[in-house]
């Protein structure tokens, strides 16, 4: 039996997860962040290591036997960090002569599509569109970091929530219920001290997307505020998927699989928006993926050792995670 380690980088989290030949998950485990354009190199450095300790731990000495390693960690679409993350899984796992290191939203579009082509909306603690299409023809759309485009992230709604919010305690800004519940969730009622607290931790950006929950949960209490941030965060990733799709497909492609991946999909409405300005467009398939993106390095990682990605094989990998998922 041979395996294959699969590998999800982003903004928040990175999980590693160990998978045999037939699907089924044999070690899987989390840590913080390991975005390069974000954390520290010395910081990845050490979550890689002392994640792929416990993987051995609960693996049970099976990383000796891992055959190939796919990593999408966010970051890695500048050359240089990609050779930089390359070098270190040479170092931690030199055993393994196949390796691939990609951006993240590979494997929230392999999650989705198992290894096919399409398109893939990531709106977590940030946003950016890409796709590829049957020729190899790649396209990026947005994904500019928080400070200059990351329009329809959990980051700029909370930004925005927090804006709107701070206008209402001014005086200058209309009613909304969203100042009551960022209150709520910083315990105080002074914005001085909210604000002052979200300067002084260690990742701001992550701190800010922490508000975009309570963002869907005003507007599931009917605040008009909160439903136009919402919708005009789904417009942005409307205008992202449509820019997507027009430079890579034609009109008489068949149906385009959009994956929509991210913690901001989790909630309906942003959903139910999506798919209405999207409407126009008969060829979008809007997906809401069962995998999570660790899944699809998996994937990443049995295409590349080309491994048969059978019917067995997927229902196995989604009984895994469903496994896991009722676990946690």
């Amino acid at each position: 039996m041979s395996y294959c380690l699969g590998i999800d980088g982003g903004g928040s989290t990175t999980t590693m997860a160990i998978s045999d030949n037939t699907g089924n998950i044999v070690a899987h485990v989390q840590g913080g962040p390991s975005n390069l354009q974000a954390t520290s190199l010395d910081e990845i450095k050490d979550r890689f290591e002392q994640l792929i300790q416990k993987l051995e731990k609960q693996g049970g000495g099976r990383i000796s036997q891992i055959t190939s390693v796919f990593a999408g960690i966010a970051g890695t679409g500048y050359e240089k960090n990609r050779y930089w993350v390359e070098s270190l899984l040479n170092e931690l796992l030199p055993h393994v002569e196949k390796k691939l290191v990609l951006p993240d939203m590979i494997n929230a579009l392999y999650s989705g599509t198992f290894g096919e082509s399409g398109i893939v909306q990531i709106a977590g603690t940030g946003s950016v569109t890409y796709g590829i299409n049957p020729d190899g023809k790649e396209v990026r759309v947005g994904g500019w970091g928080y400070l200059f485009g990351d329009e329809g992230s959990g980051t700029t709604l909370g930004m925005k929530a927090l804006q709107v919010s701070l206008r209402y305690f001014d005086g200058r800004g209309e009613p909304t219920i969203l100042l009551e519940i960022i209150q709520e969730h910083y315990k105080t009622n002074d914005p001085q001290e909210i604000i002052s607290g979200i300067y002084q931790s260690n990742q701001v950006k992550q701190e800010v997307a922490k508000i975009a929950p309570m963002v869907f949960q005003a507007a599931l209490r009917e605040d008009q505020l909160a439903k136009q941030l919402i919708y005009e965060a789904a417009n942005e990733l409307a205008l992202s998927i449509e820019t997507a799709v027009n430079q890579l497909y034609t009109s008489e492609e068949k149906p385009i699989p959009v994956i929509l991946s991210g913690g901001l999909f989790q909630t309906e409405l942003i959903h139910t928006y999506l798919k209405e300005m999207l409407a126009a467009n008969a060829s979008v398939h809007l997906i809401k993926p069962t995998l999570p993106p660790v899944g699809g390095a998996i994937i990443g990682a049995q295409i590349l050792i080309g491994n048969e990605l059978t019917e067995e094989f997927r229902q196995h990998l989604q009984q895994s995670f469903d496994q896991l998922k009722e676990k946690s």
